[in-house]
């Protein structure tokens, strides 16, 4: 149930910000009606759903603010569960503000990142799931986005979480008859192994679906493509190059990256995160020492690390970098599941023997940047491929709650092992189903919810 002020009228702009032919305003909670009414000539509220053309005014002045649409929604029909008034009005910033300066003066409250969607997800209208689905929809700039956003929002992940945790509620109650029939043998002995043969087959769907996390992160959220390599070894130059713009500083002086600098671009319409990140060498100075730890920070989150080698590196800077390389990949496993690109950068310069199994790159001339970038759709096409008609995950949190379901399972098969009671079993199974129900919503935490919907646009 909703708190009392979660039944506040909320008031903002649901269309996008800037000068635009229409304007959207939605105005959402207990009484929304009559914060509006003053401003349209004290009508009564219109039929639901209907239309209305109206003349928004100041009621103490009454002066004509704009000529508008008008839509009524009654809750619990409304995308919030709420009584909703939508305001279809001019786009210019001034009526905009104007309007919603009236109704927060009439009693409505500027709306919080996404809580119109959070209002909608309290009453039941969706999940937490198709809430972040919303998210990914209306933030999405490419085909992958609007894949992972309409997987979500379709409801896919959801059937898949509430078909694991039906299999598991299933379990528990053959646990809790031999709680409460504990002398019958019969009943201990199918119980256990109804129990085990279920769980096998939701560890194995477990596994699976958490497989699907890096492909549904490209899908997203959009490839993470690190750009690594000694100092002058052509990052920034490239990374200028791939965005088509000068966005990163190039100089000659070795080190002048310290920090790293991430920019989006679309590629052949797939969304491309890249990170230029400083130089890793060897420095006595704390500040390029910092950058060197964030560099290496980088390389284990990323999708695609393309390791850049000048045709003038010296061989202490290659071998530097191999070493560094190969420390980064022993401690950290999930960089068996990323993609190397060896590239060799200012190949107009020369093409040494060393580097006869990279690809060469002039960001002079454009030799090699084509090949580049056709490398790295492939990538995301291989990623997203994939996710077509399965469900996956796009979110850490996602992630994190069926990692712990599968952590309670384990505990589970420890514990039988171990031959441990039915009650023992039971908590197992039942921190697992909690787990589950966590990721469509679940949610006692509303630190949680916070933290999810603080990423909406304001009006979502």
């Amino acid at each position: 149930m909703l708190r009392p002020y979660d039944e506040h009228p909320i008031a903002a702009l649901a269309s996008g910000s800037g000068p635009g032919a229409v304007g959207v305003i939605r105005l959402s909670g207990v009484d929304c009606w009559e914060v509006v009414r003053p401003c349209l000539g004290d009508v009564t509220a219109p039929t639901e759903r209907r239309v209305s053309l109206k003349i928004f005014r100041d009621p103490k002045t009454q002066e004509a603010v704009d000529d508008l649409v008008v839509v009524f929604f009654k809750g619990p029909r409304s995308y919030t569960g709420q009584d909703t008034v939508e305001l279809y009005c001019h786009g210019g910033p001034y009526i905009i503000q104007r309007i919603l300066g009236l109704l927060y003066a009439l009693g409505a409250r500027p709306a919080q990142a996404g809580e119109f969607t959070k209002r909608a997800l309290l009453n039941g209208k969706l999940d937490l799931t198709a809430a972040e689905g919303i998210k990914d929809l209306v933030e999405a700039q490419s085909r992958q986005q609007w894949l992972a956003g309409r997987q979500l929002y379709s409801g896919k992940l959801k059937e898949e979480i509430e078909s694991l945790r039906k299999e598991v509620i299933g379990a528990m109650a053959y646990l809790e008859a031999m709680i409460d029939f504990p002398d019958e043998e019969d009943t201990h002995h199918v119980g256990l192994s109804h129990v085990r043969t279920r769980l096998v087959t939701v560890s194995l769907q477990l596994t699976s679906l958490v497989s699907t996390f890096q492909s549904g992160q490209v899908a997203s959220r959009g490839l993470m493509v690190v750009l690594a390599g000694a100092p002058n070894a052509g990052k920034s130059t490239l990374l200028n190059k791939l965005l088509g713009r000068q966005r990163a500083i190039v100089s000659a002086t070795a080190g002048t990256t310290r920090d790293y600098i991430e920019e989006s671009c679309l590629i052949d319409g797939r969304l491309i995160r890249l990170v230029d990140t400083a130089g890793i060498r060897e420095t006595a100075d704390q500040i390029e020492r910092e950058g060197v730890a964030l560099s290496t920070k980088l390389i284990q989150e990323a999708d695609v690390v393309i390791s850049l080698n000048a045709s003038d590196s010296t061989a202490s800077d290659r071998e530097g970098m191999t070493s560094l390389m190969t420390s980064i990949y022993e401690q950290n496993s999930r960089l068996k599941n990323t993609a190397i690109i060896p590239l060799l950068t200012k190949c107009d310069h020369a093409k040494p023997a060393w580097a006869s199994e990279m690809l060469p790159i002039s960001c002079l001339t454009g030799d090699g940047v084509r090949v580049l970038q056709t490398a790295l759709v492939k990538i995301v096409d291989e990623h997203t491929g994939s996710l077509e008609e399965r469900p996956f995950l796009t979110s850490q949190r996602q992630q994190s709650a069926l990692l712990a379901a599968e952590t309670a399972l384990n505990k589970f098969n420890l514990q039988d092992q171990q031959k441990a009671g039915p009650e023992m079993l039971a908590f197992e199974l039942l921190e697992a189903a909690r787990a589950l129900s966590s990721v469509v919503g679940d949610i006692s935490n509303e630190d949680i919810l916070d933290k999810v919907f603080s990423e909406f646009c304001i009006g979502k």
